[in-house]
C-alpha cells in the first residue's frame, strides 16, 4: 500500500448493526417482530408506570428509563438472533468449528493450520492452545476418532504433562453442536498461564502440523502447507 493511500474506514457502530439485521432478516422470519417487541415493551411499560405514578417528572424519567431498556434489550436480542444464524450456516461446514473457535477473544489461540486431515475428506482435527491447556476440534463424526488418538499421542510425546482435551463437532451421541463450541472450549480449571501458553503455541508452530493433501471440500487458504517440510528443513 503507498504511503499516500487512505487507510480504510472502520465501520462504525450504527453500520454494524445494520450488517448484522442485514444478513440475519432473510434467514429469521421472526427478527424483526421480536425486535419491535424488545424495543417498544419497555417503553410502553414506562408509560404505564409513569402515568400510574401520575407526576409529570415521574412519567418522563419512566419514559426515558424505557427507551434505554428497550434499546438494550433490542440490541441484545438483535446479537443472539444474528450468532444463532450464523452459527446454523457453519454447521455441517468442514472448518466451522475453526471460525467459531477464533472468535474467542482472550485465552485461546487456535492455528489456521489442521492438526489432522484425512485424506478423502471424511474428517479434519483442528488444535487451539488455552488455559485450561491443548483443545482439538473434530470434525468428521466416527471418522475422527481414529485422528484425534493418533493426535494425543503425538501430543503427549512432543509436550508432556499439558492436558489435551477432543471436542467432537456435530449434532450426534456425545458431539457438540457449533452453538455450543465457546462453551465447550471454556470448560475445565486454568492450569497454563499466558507465558505457558505462548512456549506451548511456539513449540507446536516449530514442529509443524498434518502434511496431508488438501482434500475436497477443504478450503485451500484455511489448509496452509508446513513451509519447513516443503524446504527440507
Amino acid at each position: 500500500m503507498a504511503k499516500n493511500d487512505p487507510a480504510p474506514k472502520k465501520p462504525r457502530w450504527y453500520q454494524l448493526i445494520g450488517q448484522a439485521y442485514r444478513s440475519t432478516a432473510p434467514h429469521d422470519k421472526l427478527l424483526l417482530p421480536i425486535i419491535l417487541i424488545s424495543a417498544l415493551g419497555p417503553i410502553a411499560l414506562g408509560v404505564l408506570v409513569g402515568l400510574l405514578i401520575g407526576n409529570t417528572i415521574a412519567l418522563v424519567y419512566c419514559i426515558i428509563f424505557g427507551v434505554l431498556v428497550g434499546t438494550l434489550l433490542a440490541l441484545f436480542m438483535l446479537t443472539k438472533r444474528f450468532e444463532k444464524t450464523a452459527f446454523g450456516q457453519m454447521e455441517g461446514v468442514v472448518g466451522g468449528s475453526l471460525a467459531v473457535a477464533q472468535s474467542i477473544r482472550s485465552g485461546w489461540e487456535f492455528d489456521d493450520a489442521p492438526q489432522a486431515m484425512d485424506p478423502k475428506g471424511r474428517a479434519v482435527v483442528f488444535r487451539g492452545v488455552g488455559k485450561t491447556g491443548i483443545v482439538l476440534l473434530a470434525e468428521g463424526g466416527g471418522a475422527a476418532h481414529r485422528l484425534v488418538d493418533d493426535a494425543k499421542k503425538r501430543l503427549n510425546k512432543l509436550i508432556p504433562g499439558v492436558p489435551i482435551r477432543a471436542i467432537y463437532v456435530g449434532k450426534g451421541a456425545n458431539e457438540v453442536p457449533i452453538s455450543k463450541i465457546v462453551r465447550e472450549i471454556r470448560k475445565g480449571k486454568t492450569v497454563l498461564s499466558r507465558g505457558e501458553r505462548a512456549a506451548v503455541s511456539n513449540r507446536l508452530r516449530a514442529i509443524g502440523g498434518a502434511k496431508l493433501p488438501v482434500p475436497k471440500g477443504v478450503d485451500p487458504l484455511r489448509a496452509r502447507p508446513d513451509r519447513k517440510a516443503l524446504k527440507g528443513k
